[in-house]
């Protein structure tokens, strides 16, 4: 019967239900069934709630329950298969016993192994009972694996095992006592305790930070961390390739910097900066990427694109970072200050916190090397005796290699295919038709709540307006042939309120030396180069250094030449002079 009842807590399975009266069985301690009279007295209990649990075979056939069971499982089976067969087992204990002796010798077992299986499947519907083995703790081995093995020193488990012999088994004379404990069950301990899976293992000799970003539980989606874009994970590489000078290309300018905003909803590369700066500047000009029309920028490259292809543009209203010096500086603060935008700090050595700025890192190295291969890409044997110095192979200039940084995002945003069957375009495209049907596509950077998810909202900003607030500013007096800035001269072209002598705020762009920026004046605030110094227009501050050094070593060797010719001019005056003092001696 598929019935139980209770009583004082203690649970029974009624086998055999007769007008007098029930048969019982306790499912707690199973024991011959006994005769209860009053099964009134029992409270009855919900049979679907225990069935699973104390009888998981009882409403399958014979034939079905031997299918799920182990061969153990089936061999105890039939063994009482004779008692489970004949309810005249339930209620008369001389004929069960009886038969259960018979079935014993038969078998080549005893009766009570029979009759203890036969109660235990009658009240469990169980062959086997499930022991729980109880570990002994051992405090000296305890103590060993704490100190010795979970240490930062990173002892093997050998190691540890001697130097708990060294410290607790061995007399003044350092012998070993006869009753130290052998390495088999120290190790036996360890693994039976399961040190070797316990985190303080890995946080102990590797360190927290290592168990944080590669063995925690990570749970969930790192996509659906945030609802809707304007949400941007940032961060910087350096590339793995060497660039040559547009001025010279035979000159090795060295290795780009490149920075990345990625949205965290649709894992679209929302800016990029390629460039020779690693500070603050990069970051600003990332940001200032990301808030700019792609399709204008792409164009300034040769490139052309249509513009759902990198839908993205305006400020975010939440940056997620790491604790780098560029990202926490001065001009950072103020952008956040005065757009709302909302920073969030992740602790230092925990890429897994902005885990998508990451991964678009690799998937745009994966997208250009292997096309780059001798072209200056480093490979992984840079550091080995006899590797190839991959300087010699450069040939790409910075507005090349942006080129193709540019061609590779457009693939990542418009190419790729996400799990969900679309591009990270595409989804973006999504995202912000429903946050326009909902108004709350842009306005306000700070986010507002709709119903339990953060909306971050995207705002369109001046491009001129964020540009100079995102470049570098410097203190420059002005003189009467300008403003002297990094060995170049700026006039302006209107001196209203302008003084001689006076000290100006001056904001410049190391990527085009072309003008400066006067900063807290209310008027026309580009001050462009002097003329006499128009071939450093439109060049960076790295090709206007290459330039000058070659500007240098072209006055060295005019003045060397200078000098030459004197010494010959010199020589052609001494040569006539004593060609006159010659003649008038004869």
């Amino acid at each position: 019967m598929n019935r139980y009842v209770e009583r004082n807590g203690e649970v029974f399975h009624v086998l055999l239900q007769e007008d007098a009266g029930a048969w019982l069985i306790s499912c707690q301690a199973p024991a011959e069934p006994f005769f209860v009279a009053q099964i009134e007295a029992f409270n009855p209990l919900e049979a679907s709630s225990l069935t699973e649990a104390l009888c998981p075979h009882e409403a399958l056939s014979p034939h079905e329950a031997e299918s799920l069971m182990s061969p153990g499982q089936v061999k105890r089976l039939r063994l009482i298969q004779l008692l489970l067969g004949d309810s005249r087992c339930i209620t008369d204990k001389a004929y069960r016993s009886a038969l259960a002796k018979e079935t014993a010798e038969r078998n080549g077992t005893t009766s009570r192994r029979i009759l203890r299986l036969y109660y235990r499947y009658l009240a469990t519907g169980k062959l086997m009972q499930e022991r729980q083995r109880e570990q002994s703790e051992n405090k000296v081995y305890d103590w060993a694996i704490r100190t010795f093995y979970f240490s930062a020193k990173k002892l093997s488990l050998r190691a540890a095992y001697e130097m708990m012999l060294v410290q607790k088994y061995t007399d003044a004379k350092g012998i070993l006592l006869p009753d130290a404990p052998t390495w088999s069950s120290f190790q036996h301990y360890f693994y039976a305790h399961n040190y070797h899976k316990r985190p303080q293992k890995i946080i102990a000799r590797d360190g927290l930070s290592h168990y944080q970003r590669n063995c925690r539980p990570a749970f969930g989606s790192a996509s659906r961390w945030r609802e809707s874009p304007g949400s941007y994970q940032m961060d910087a590489t350096q590339g793995d390739l060497y660039l040559v000078s547009s001025l010279d290309r035979s000159s090795v300018v060295g290795r780009p910097q490149i920075y990345m905003a990625v949205d965290s909803a649709t894992q679209l590369i929302a800016g990029i900066y390629v460039g020779y700066e690693a500070g603050e500047r990069a970051v600003m000009a990332c940001l200032e990427n990301a808030a700019s029309d792609k399709v204008d920028f792409c164009r300034k490259y040769g490139i052309e694109i249509q513009p759902e292809q990198w839908p993205s543009r305006g400020l975010p209203g939440e940056i997620i970072t790491d604790k780098g010096r560029e990202f926490t500086g001065s001009r950072m603060e103020e952008l956040c200050r005065r757009y709302g935008v909302e920073l969030l700090i992740q602790p230092p050595f925990r890429p897994d916190g902005k885990g998508l700025v990451e991964k678009a890192f690799d998937l745009l190295q994966q997208r250009y090397k292997p096309l780059l291969r001798g072209k200056g890409v480093i490979e992984s044997d840079a550091q080995e005796r006899w590797a190839v110095d991959y300087r010699s192979q450069a040939v790409l200039t910075l507005e090349e290699f942006t080129q193709i940084v540019i061609q590779c995002v457009i693939y990542l945003n418009s190419g790729r295919v996400l799990q969900s069957g679309k591009t990270p375009a595409q989804v973006w495209l999504k995202a912000m038709r429903w946050l326009s049907a909902t108004g709350s596509a842009t306005g306000s950077a700070t986010g507002s709540v709709t119903t339990s998810a953060t909306v971050w909202k995207v705002q369109d900003v001046p491009s001129k307006e964020l540009h100079v607030l995102s470049l570098p500013r410097e203190e420059v007096k002005l003189t009467r042939k300008g403003f002297r800035l990094h060995a170049l001269s700026y006039v302006p072209q209107n001196m209203d309120g302008l003084y001689v002598g006076d000290t100006y705020t001056l904001a410049y762009d190391t990527l085009d030396l072309s003008a400066v920026f006067l900063i807290g004046k209310d008027r026309d605030s580009r001050i462009p180069l002097a003329p006499d110094q128009q071939q450093y227009q439109g060049l960076t501050q790295a090709e206007a250094e290459i330039c000058r050094e070659q500007e240098r070593q072209a006055r060295k060797q005019a003045k060397a030449a200078e000098t030459q010719a004197s010494i010959q001019t010199i020589q052609g005056i001494q040569k006539i002079v004593k060609e006159a003092e010659r003649r008038r001696q004869e």
